[in-house]
């Protein structure tokens, strides 16, 4: 499936700070803001996508710093504030300059620099190491007058979507460097569930760019063992996960049904009187209980912490409220089906543009 307009929703930003503060930013895969950006700071989304502007030596504390993009990143959850120095430039100013942080998921470099843990944090006692990192990862920079409207004044700016398509579909190869951090509905920032008419849509708020095709097909090197990815957004873009979700909303989106998801949510669908909370699991005879357990976790989880809230919020009051797993393939497990619909829970299948129960019906089969 063609996902281009999940990446197409996306928020654009650029960061700007000096390639020693970028070194940092790698290091701890976090990017910090200045206290007067706080309403902005509140606006960034996990799964936004933000251009790296590393800028020259008037603003850097090294004279090979050159001004260009030296790569994108993807902001993750978690966002948190700090209150003491993490840049070079606090230790040496003294200052907290930088306390609210974006936490980064992913960071796609043009220019490859060693595993982290391989050098040290820029400091004041290590220059003559920081000015060989610099020199590393501005080797494959784009000049700005390579980026037709990319704007260049302030620490923080949004990017128009032409100007991204510029970077996002360049041809430089691209390194990557990710987050140890895995995505946490219980501290993530709040992610809101949005009306989405497509499975494309639904990956708004997936933060990582591997389920694009345009980025994946670039990467040349991954830092091995560095991280470890949350794959339910990655098994949200294979084609029979996707395909599945896009028969859901066809079918009730057709009934006069909404149709929302966010990163944690595959689908909710609602209308005045009856909501649905759907998980899709590609499944195989022989792994249905895992990925059926790792399901429910899931829908209660969701139910509990998402749709409660949006339920209140909105002021909903729904009188039939089903959650449902839905496999790729019917389950021979009765048994497990059983223990399924003993929880309140259904089971269906999406066959010939409806939902076919497995188990119990509990009525939703009649949305």
């Amino acid at each position: 499936m063609d996902f281009t307009p999940s990446l197409n929703a996306k928020g654009f930003f650029r960061f700007t700070g000096p390639p020693e503060h970028w070194l940092t930013a790698i290091k701890f895969m976090t990017w910090g803001l200045e206290e007067k950006l706080r309403n902005r700071w509140q606006e960034i989304q996990t799964g936004d996508v933000f251009f790296i502007h590393s800028t020259g030596p008037q603003t850097s504390l090294f004279n090979n710093a050159k001004s260009g993009i030296i790569g994108i990143g993807v902001v993750g959850s978690n966002f948190s504030t700090k209150d003491h120095y993490l840049w070079i430039r606090e230790f040496k100013d003294h200052v907290n300059r930088w306390p609210l942080l974006v936490p980064l998921s992913e960071v796609y470099l043009f220019s490859e620099v060693p595993p982290r843990e391989r050098w040290e944090n820029p400091g004041l006692n290590n220059q003559t190491e920081t000015k060989h990192l610099i020199d590393l990862l501005l080797k494959n920079y784009i000049p700005f007058q390579n980026i037709k409207g990319f704007p260049q004044m302030g620490s923080f700016s949004s990017v128009s979507k032409k100007v991204a398509e510029q970077i996002l579909y360049d041809r430089r190869p691209l390194y990557v460097y990710g987050s140890d951090a895995v995505s946490n509905i219980l501290t993530s920032k709040s992610t809101k569930l949005e009306p989405v008419k497509s499975a494309a849509e639904t990956l708004r708020y997936a933060d990582t760019l591997k389920v694009f095709d345009r980025i994946k097909t670039r990467i040349v090197k991954e830092a091995p063992g560095q991280y470890t990815r949350d794959n339910e957004l990655l098994a949200r873009a294979e084609t029979v996960h996707s395909t599945i979700l896009q028969n859901l909303i066809d079918i009730f989106r057709s009934k006069g049904y909404e149709t929302c998801s966010n990163k944690f949510v595959d689908l909710f669908t609602y209308n005045e009187n009856r909501s649905f909370l759907f998980e899709v699991k590609s499944t195989e005879s022989k792994n249905f209980r895992s990925q059926a357990r790792k399901g429910l976790i899931q829908l209660f989880e969701y139910d509990y912490f998402e749709i409660r809230k949006f339920t209140a919020d909105n002021k909903f009051n729904f009188k039939d409220k089903y959650k449902i797993l839905v496999p790729s393939k019917v389950p021979v497990d009765t048994r497990y089906v059983g223990f399924i619909n003993d929880l309140k829970t259904g089971v269906a299948i999406v066959k010939d543009k409806s939902l076919e129960a497995v188990g119990l019906d509990f009525g939703f089969t009649t949305p």
